[in-house]
């Protein structure tokens, strides 16, 4: 078998998510592990990495460029619209790259995999965009796409984001707010990290000497002291400490709800809809920390928990009890067994669209009628395993309010938990906390778009006098 070379590594992807309808992350990883076993090196990987995830991100610009320049009516062919997405992407926003071989390796890609009789259409197309960029046409016609800051149309092109997803978001947030936020989930963020409670500070500092030596930028958190931001790193894998357990991937804001939680050690935690488990592990480590407790970790499938599972061993967590759960389907057995219960539930992943390009592809506003609902019953059946006096932590990473402060005030007024202030456990300096809830937004605080609120369940003695 030949190896692929790095752009047709990138067709491939991209006809694979097409086709196949695989998620971009999985189609990506999948391929630069292949890319890597077929001898490419680093250099070349990260080429392939960052055209595919620049194509997807901005397909909507792409392709409104393409459009400029081809026939009007034009029907184009898939995988030639592909071609142009990744010459295009090149030419605005590679300067590593020369106009001349992006035009050539489309040429070439288009001859292969394509048809050679369409060769020179899609040489023209892209020669033309290259030199309407030389003199300056191709970045006047991008500034204008900026437009009114309430303009969802040219915000959707500039931004290359949904329509609908633009207006709403400039309904809940406003039109100045949601630029900012569409300008953030296109910047190239670098990869949160969460080192265990149990990781002294020497040994933290070895560790991050080590990452250093291999060529990865190290720098702090946001907010939390164990929270560490990676830039340049290849394989996570092979980092000093990950296979010991000292550390694992995770959000700044995901790693809050352990923070808001409040754990102080004994409690007996269920997190019902867990996979991959980052959340629950951090509340087994504190736990640990503390002097103890349990932390029961549920998700719906056999490989989810298995994911969960293998995670907790790699950390050294023998207190992560796993079990495959339906979130939906009550166990009246273990009514009142938990201090504290997460419910970080399925949703439409608006606020890691940074990370996972093609979310807003898929996602649609049916959708997010149908996530609110199963949030509801899921919360409905989840509350009942919450003793007296114990502590509810629902959360998302959306940025969403159907989802999000709207599913809060169910928890408060249908479903009678009592609002509880955050402040006394996150740390201080986070700007947006509205008594207990808080939107973490990547424009204002530099993580992933998550939403998280703290309710307490009333002591039946409470409800009776209410």
């Amino acid at each position: 078998m030949n190896r692929l070379g790095e752009r047709e590594a990138v067709l491939e992807i991209l006809t694979g998510i097409r086709e196949n309808g695989t998620y971009s992350h999985i189609a990506v990883k999948e391929m630069l592990d292949r890319c890597e076993r077929e001898g490419m090196d680093r250099r070349q990987r990260a080429f392939v990495k960052r055209l595919t995830e620049g194509v997807i991100e901005r397909r909507i610009e792409l392709d409104d460029v393409v459009r400029r320049y081809a026939k009007k009516g034009a029907r184009i062919r898939p995988v030639i619209r592909d071609i142009l997405r990744m010459g295009i992407f090149q030419i605005l926003y590679m300067d590593s790259v020369p106009d001349s071989a992006a035009c050539n390796e489309a040429v070439k890609l288009t001859k292969k995999y394509g048809k050679k009789e369409l060769s020179g259409f899609v040489n023209g197309l892209l020669r033309s965009a290259a030199r309407d960029k030389e003199a300056g046409k191709l970045a006047a016609v991008r500034a204008s796409q900026a437009g009114n800051p309430s303009d969802k149309g040219s915000l959707s092109r500039r931004y290359s984001m949904p329509e609908w997803i633009v207006s709403m978001w400039q309904e809940q947030l406003g039109a100045e707010e949601t630029e900012k936020l569409l300008g953030a989930l296109l910047e190239v963020r670098p990869v949160s990290v969460r080192f265990d409670d149990r990781c002294s500070q020497s040994c933290r500092e070895e560790i991050l000497a080590g990452m250093a030596e291999k060529g990865v930028r190290v720098g702090k958190g946001h907010y939390l002291p164990y929270c560490y931001e990676l830039t340049g790193t290849d394989s996570i894998q092979e980092l000093p400490g990950y296979r010991e357990g000292a550390w694992t991937v995770q959000d700044e804001s995901s790693m809050m709800v352990a923070e808001a939680a409040g754990l102080s050690g004994g409690e007996t935690v269920y997190d019902v809809c867990s996979a991959p488990g980052g959340k629950a592990m951090h509340c087994a480590a504190k736990l640990l920390a503390a002097g103890g407790g349990t932390v029961y970790s549920f998700d719906l499938s056999k490989g989810k928990t298995g994911q969960i599972l293998k995670n907790a061993r790699r950390m050294h967590l023998p207190n992560v009890v796993v079990d495959q759960r339906d979130a939906l389907i009550p166990v009246p057995e273990e009514t009142g067994k938990a201090d504290v219960l997460l419910c970080d539930l399925p949703c439409s992943g608006l606020g890691v669209i940074g990370r996972k390009r093609d979310i807003k592809y898929h996602v649609t506003p049916k959708q997010l009628a149908e996530l609110a609902q199963l949030q509801k019953s899921i919360l409905r059946n989840a509350v009942s395993y919450l003793k007296e006096g114990g502590v509810l932590i629902y959360s998302t990473c959306t940025i969403n309010a159907g989802e999000n402060e709207e599913i809060a005030e169910f928890i408060e007024k249908e479903m009678g938990m009592c609002p509880d202030p955050l402040t006394a456990y996150l740390p201080e300096g986070i700007p947006g906390i509205r008594y207990n809830q808080l939107q973490l937004l990547p424009h204002v605080h530099g993580t992933d778009g998550f939403f998280l609120a703290r309710f307490v369940k009333k002591k039946q003695d409470d409800q009776e006098e209410t």
